[in-house]
C-alpha cells in the first residue's frame, strides 16, 4: 500500500497573526463544525424534518419499545402485515431520536441531527489536516464532500452512519501505532444503530484488497504486515457486528431488501441519480473533478485509494444514497495522496499560505464546546428563545397532512386506512390509534404489497376489487391523488374533510354509518379536476 504523505513544509509562509490571537482563532475543523451546525440548524430545518414520513415513523418505534421495555419483534402498526416477524436493525438509533424528542420536542431532534452531520464533516476536515493535506485544500474538499450528501441530510437513523465511516477512516489510516481493539466498539455500537455498519465492513474489505494487492504486486515484504492489519480488522468487524439482539436476522434482512428488485427499483433512495435534478448535477460535477484530478496528476493514487474511487463511483451511480458516502470516504482518500500536487498549483498561493498560517495552534474545543452547548440549550426550549421560535417544533402542514389528522382523530374517525405512502410513518406518529396499510419502512412490507399501493393510488386496473378486499372505510389522500377524483366518480364515498395538502374520504356503502363531515369541511375546497378513465 502507497504510504502517506509526510505532513508538508511549506516554505515562505508568513507568520500569520500573533500567537495570542491565533488561539482564539477558530480551527479548520471548528469553522466547519459551527457553519454546517448553524446552516443545517437555521436553514435546513424544513427539509431536515419533512422530507418523508420516517423520521415520525422512528419516534412511534422508539416510543412503542419505550413503552413495552422491549424491541420490537412483531409487527403492531399495520393491519397488511399484523403479528408479522419483524427485525429492528436500527433500534439502537430510533431510541435515541425518541429520548431525544422527549426532552425537546422536533426542535430538539432538529439539533441533535444538526449535531451529526456538523460532527462528520468536521471529522473528516480533523482527517485531512491531520495526514498533512493543506487547510484551504482540505475545506474545499469538505465542501465537496457536503455538495455530494446534501440531498440525503434528513433526521434519520443514516446520520449516524455518517459519522461512523469517517472514525473508521482514522482506525485504517491512524498517525502512530495501529491498534485493532477500537475496530470493536465502533462495529458493535455501530450495528446496533444502523444498517450502513454493512458499507464500513465494505470500506475494511476495500483496505485489505488494496494492502493484498500492493503486497503481491509490489513484491515488498514489507506490505505484508498491512495485509495482517486489515484482514485482523475486518475479522473483528464482522464479529462485533454479531453483538446485536437479531445479529443474523439482520442479516438475513439486509440481504433480503436488497433481492427484492421492486423495492429497489421503486424507492427513491435506491435508485440511481438523475443527471437532470440540480442536486444531482453538482454531484456529477464533484465526481467528475475527482476523476480528472486522479488522471490528471504527476502522482499515481495507491491502489487502495483507487479502489475506494472506483468502488465509491459505482454504488453511488447505482443507488443515489451513496453519493454522502462517496464524498466521506473517496474524496478526503484523494486529498491525502493528492495533497502535493495541490501545493504545486500556482493559483491562490497568497490565500492558501495565510490558510495554513492562521490554522497553526487555532482553537477547537473553545469554539465547539459552545456552540454545543447553546444549541443543546436551545433544543431544550422546543426551539425558542425570548418568546420567539427559532426553530420549528412540529412536522410541515404544507407536507402532512396535519389538519386532516387533527380532525379525523378527534372525530375518532375509525376503521381500515388507506393513505398516501409518504404520510404512512405521520399517521403512527400523530394517530397512534389508527393502523396503517403501508408505511415508509418498505423493506419489512416487501415488493407485493408496494404493488398493490402503487394500483391503488394511480387507480390502475384492479384497484376496484384492492378496495373491497382491504374492506377501507377512510382514505387520506392529496387533493390531486388519482385515486381520490376516480373513486368519487361512484356511489358509496363523499368528502369528509378538504384542505390544500389532504382530502378525507368516508365510505357510505350500504350497511355502515357514515360520520358527520368534519366541522371543517368546505365543499369549495373539495374540487379535484376530473379524470374520466375506462372502467375498471
Amino acid at each position: 500500500m502507497t504510504a502517506l504523505p509526510p505532513q508538508a513544509a511549506p516554505s515562505s509562509l508568513p507568520d500569520g497573526p500573533p500567537a495570542s490571537r491565533r488561539h482564539f482563532l477558530p480551527s479548520i475543523p471548528a469553522t466547519v463544525f459551527v457553519g454546517v451546525l448553524c446552516f443545517v440548524m437555521f436553514g435546513f430545518q424544513e427539509p431536515l424534518l419533512n422530507s418523508d414520513g420516517d423520521l415520525a415513523r422512528h419516534l412511534r418505534h422508539g416510543e412503542y419499545m419505550l413503552q413495552h421495555h422491549a424491541l420490537i419483534r412483531a409487527d403492531p402498526f399495520s393491519f397488511t402485515r399484523p403479528g408479522q416477524p419483524f427485525v429492528g436493525f436500527e433500534y439502537g438509533s430510533q431510541l435515541i431520536y425518541t429520548l431525544v424528542h422527549r426532552l425537546g420536542g422536533l426542535a430538539a431532534v432538529t439539533v441533535f441531527a444538526s449535531l451529526l452531520i456538523a460532527s462528520a464533516y468536521a471529522l473528516l476536515s480533523r482527517y485531512m489536516i491531520r495526514r498533512g493535506v493543506e487547510p484551504l485544500f482540505a475545506g474545499l474538499v469538505v465542501a465537496a464532500a457536503m455538495i455530494s450528501g446534501m440531498g440525503h441530510w434528513v433526521a434519520r437513523p443514516h446520520l449516524v452512519t455518517m459519522v461512523a465511516v469517517v472514525i473508521l477512516l482514522e482506525l485504517l489510516a491512524p498517525l502512530g501505532k495501529r491498534r485493532l481493539w477500537p475496530f470493536v466498539p465502533l462495529f458493535a455500537i455501530w450495528t446496533n444503530l444502523h444498517g450502513g455498519f454493512s458499507y464500513g465492513l465494505i470500506v475494511v474489505g476495500m483496505y485489505l484488497a488494496g494492502a493484498m494487492a500492493d503486497a503481491a504486486l509490489d513484491r515488498d515484504r514489507s506490505r505484508r504486515a498491512d495485509v495482517r492489519f486489515f484482514a485482523a480488522a475486518l475479522a473483528l468487524a464482522t464479529a462485533s457486528t454479531l453483538l446485536h439482539p437479531r445479529a443474523i436476522a439482520v442479516y438475513r434482512h439486509i440481504i433480503g431488501m436488497f433481492a427484492d428488485k421492486y423495492i429497489i427499483n421503486h424507492t427513491g433512495e435506491f435508485l440511481s441519480p438523475d443527471f437532470h435534478d440540480s442536486g444531482s448535477k453538482l454531484f456529477l460535477v464533484v465526481m467528475l473533478i475527482a476523476i480528472g484530478a486522479a488522471a490528471l496528476s504527476r502522482r499515481r493514487l495507491s491502489r487502495t485509494a483507487t479502489i475506494v474511487l472506483v468502488v465509491g463511483i459505482y454504488f453511488a451511480l447505482t443507488h443515489q444514497r451513496n453519493a454522502t458516502l462517496f464524498g466521506l470516504t473517496a474524496l478526503p482518500l484523494m486529498a491525502v495522496e493528492l495533497d502535493s500536487a495541490w501545493r504545486r498549483f500556482g493559483m491562490l498561493r497568497g490565500l492558501r499560505t495565510g490558510f495554513e498560517a492562521a490554522s497553526r495552534g487555532a482553537a477547537t474545543a473553545a469554539w465547539v464546546m459552545p456552540a454545543c452547548a447553546l444549541a443543546i440549550g436551545l433544543s431544550l426550549t422546543h426551539g425558542r428563545l425570548a418568546g420567539r421560535h427559532l426553530l420549528a417544533d412540529r412536522f410541515s402542514a404544507k407536507v402532512f397532512p396535519v389538519q386532516a389528522v387533527e380532525q379525523a382523530r378527534a372525530a375518532g374517525l375509525s376503521g381500515r386506512i388507506f393513505s398516501d405512502f409518504a404520510w404512512g410513518g405521520y399517521l403512527l406518529y400523530a394517530w397512534p390509534e389508527q393502523k396503517v396499510f403501508i408505511d415508509g419502512g418498505t423493506d419489512f412490507y416487501g415488493g407485493k404489497l408496494m404493488r398493490q399501493y402503487a394500483i391503488l393510488y394511480e387507480d390502475l386496473p384492479g384497484w376496484r376489487s384492492l378496495v373491497q378486499s382491504w374492506d377501507f372505510s377512510v382514505l387520506l389522500l392529496r387533493p390531486t391523488a388519482p385515486l381520490a377524483s376516480e373513486i368519487m366518480q361512484g356511489p358509496g364515498w363523499r368528502y369528509w374533510y378538504c384542505d390544500a395538502t389532504a382530502v378525507v374520504l368516508v365510505r357510505t356503502a350500504a350497511g355502515r354509518t357514515a360520520p358527520p363531515p368534519s366541522p371543517a369541511f368546505s365543499a369549495t375546497a373539495c374540487t379535484p379536476p376530473p379524470r374520466p378513465r375506462a372502467a375498471d
